[in-house]
């Protein structure tokens, strides 16, 4: 009898990790998305996985073209199936999303990580049909944490090369207290309304972010919409001429409270002057009435610059990221 209940454990098992993916669909999708990215950073702590609001700002970030119907077929979920159940209720186990041309990211549950190397194998065919139709050399890539052993395993097994330092990823201890700080005489700290500041607001973003130069006054307008969205952590340094110097919004997912400090930037004609760090400073001091779970930077900037301006408020817990590459 125990043999037989163990046997029947295991078959149970065995079903529930056959893995099937699906196409994705805002509108019907995106708050199991959320309830699974949440969940996974929960469980693991780390930023293996994107946090909520990363993945809420595919959508509704504002520097980049709007969102339309197509971009759906960017971003795929993968459920696993209990076909012991007569329901065979799904379960979310990955998340896979791509940025084009041929950066990749898939986002797993902790306790399915045997099945990255099935979801990478399909990924890649359907990559390498995608590089056939477009008449392009095959390139993949994704972007691995130094601390993630096993994903570097995993992928240099399957042909991948470590390249280029990319990013850090950051993380703020929510007990030290604030830097207090004081901007020079003249500048202020305020609130930015995207539609109302909408030039000058996307004059200093351009300046920091070339890309953001897409942005038009709907997207702007799209961007106050996301759940993550607060007015009084989106803010601006104003100069005595009243042009804008830095900026730097903190993102609020509303279910996980995971605070992600994205974007942060300052005027190439204002740097050194310490507005990057006085904007960010007033922005977790705003931070605090809405009691974060988690202060983050996903995807910092490696640069020196950005190396000097995150340590100094705060965010110390760091990792780095690698870019990986395969090539044929």
């Amino acid at each position: 009898m125990l043999l037989k209940a163990t046997l029947q454990s295991l078959k149970s098992l065995v079903a529930l990790m056959i893995a099937r993916r699906r196409n994705f669909v805002w509108e019907d999708d995106f708050e199991s998305v959320r309830a699974f990215l949440a969940q996974t950073h929960g469980m693991t702590r780390s930023f293996r996985n994107w946090v909520p609001s990363q993945f809420e700002n595919i959508r509704y970030g504002p520097g980049g073209e709007e969102y339309k119907a197509d971009d759906n077929d960017l971003i795929e979920v993968w459920e696993a199936i209990d076909e012991s159940e007569e329901s065979g209720s799904p379960k979310i186990v990955a998340v896979t999303n791509r940025s084009p041309p041929s950066l990749y990211w898939i986002h797993i549950h902790p306790e399915y990580t045997d099945l990255e190397s099935e979801i990478i194998s399909t990924i890649e065919e359907d990559h390498r049909e995608l590089c056939v139709k477009e008449k392009q050399d095959f390139e993949i890539r994704t972007l691995i944490q130094e601390t993630d052993e096993d994903r570097q395993a995993l992928y240099s097994g399957r042909g991948y090369q470590k390249t280029d330092l990319w990013e850090y990823n950051r993380r703020r201890p929510l007990d030290p207290p604030i830097l207090e700080y004081e901007v020079p005489e003249g500048f202020a700290i305020r609130s930015v309304d995207v539609e109302e500041d909408f030039s000058r607001y996307r004059e200093v973003l351009v300046a920091v972010f070339p890309h953001c130069g897409k942005m038009t006054k709907r997207t702007a307008r799209t961007y106050t919409e996301a759940s993550f969205y607060k007015e009084d952590l989106d803010l601006v340094v104003v100069t005595p001429e009243g042009s804008f110097a830095a900026f730097a919004t903190v993102r609020l997912d509303p279910v996980s409270r995971i605070a992600e400090l994205e974007p942060v930037g300052t005027h190439p004609d204002y740097r050194r002057l310490g507005l990057g760090r006085s904007v960010i400073c007033e922005g977790l001091n705003r931070l605090q009435k809405y009691k974060p779970s988690v202060i983050c930077i996903p995807g910092a900037a490696a640069t020196e610059a950005a190396n000097r301006l995150y340590d100094s408020v705060g965010f110390i817990d760091k990792v780095a990221v690698h870019l990986w590459r395969k090539t044929a």
